[in-house]
């Protein structure tokens, strides 16, 4: 063990017993993601402010001990996954939207909210967070801005780096460091914000975030299309694109993908195909049927 026992009273100190666990089972399941098996930590954690991980890692940083920062773990890269024993952080307790705010278009949001929970809260002000990772139900903001995961929407849209404006981040020796800003347009000084987006917890400990919304789409319309051959599904993408169409989304499945989805969730989809695209495009309502039109 890696943490020594004063030091697990001095955390549990900063969080309160009832917010550590070290029994060997519940260890065991924050020791791997969705997919990738790690190393089974010493002491789990569940944080629920920044000054309580400030305090975590001042520890850290005086017992040199390794901490995990881990949201709810639906990765599939290892990004929550420990690969030395230490102490994982567990941030879903930090799950509050702190604001919306509809006139400047932004959303102030703790590290262990769910990603489809804030684009819920949003689309009721008539806003609309665009970063839709696959596992956008189930997973959480920090560990998408740790990840800068993307989904089906970034073709028109973009990632989650492009949507992040500003944090607030615990240092590895425990200082709490606020960047970026809480409007659209920032072009002031050294961009900070970016440089911790995607940097999966090497740089620091992310304890809120600061993200653009859009406009909510007047309408949305969704067309698949069947092809024969694959080539012929990638020169249709190459003709929307060239037609200065750009589709919120572009998902492509081949023959392969579509005989494995039908056999796992059956949607009644032809198996004898080349492969599919399964297309969107949204925006005001007059521009959308003349773009659906042109792609048929």
């Amino acid at each position: 063990m890696s943490v020594d026992s004063r030091v697990i009273d001095e955390i549990r100190k900063i969080v309160g017993k009832d917010n550590v666990i070290d029994s060997l089972e519940e260890r065991k399941c924050y020791s791997y993601d969705a997919r990738t098996d790690g190393i089974t930590p010493d002491l789990i954690v569940f944080p629920s402010s920044a000054q309580e991980v400030s305090g975590i890692l001042k520890l850290a940083n005086q017992h040199l001990f390794p901490v995990i920062p881990r949201g709810q773990g639906t990765g599939l890269t290892g990004g929550s996954t420990p690969v030395v024993e230490g102490v994982v952080l567990v941030f879903t307790r930090m799950n509050r939207i702190l604001e919306i705010d509809s006139e400047n278009l932004i959303a102030v949001v703790e590290p262990g909210v769910i990603t489809f929970n804030l684009q819920q809260e949003a689309e009721k002000q008539g806003l609309f967070y665009p970063p839709d990772p696959a596992s956008y139900k189930y997973s959480s903001i920090g560990g998408n801005v740790a990840e800068c995961a993307g989904g089906p929407n970034s073709l028109k849209y973009g990632v989650t780096r492009d949507y992040v404006i500003g944090l607030e981040v615990v240092k590895p020796t425990g200082e709490i460091l606020n960047t970026g800003v809480r409007t659209m347009k920032g072009v002031v000084g050294y961009d900070l914000t970016r440089l911790f987006v995607g940097s999966e917890g090497t740089l620091g400990v992310i304890t809120k975030i600061i993200v653009k919304l859009l406009p909510l789409p007047e309408a949305k319309a969704t067309i698949l299309a069947l092809f024969k051959e694959v080539e012929d599904a990638a020169r249709a993408v190459s003709a929307i694109i060239a037609a200065k169409i750009i589709p919120s989304t572009i998902e492509f499945m081949d023959r392969a993908s579509v005989r494995c989805s039908e056999k796992a969730s059956p949607m009644g989809l032809p198996e004898d195909i080349g492969g599919l695209l399964l297309i969107e495009v949204d925006g005001n309502e007059e521009a959308v049927a003349p773009q659906v039109e042109k792609i048929r």
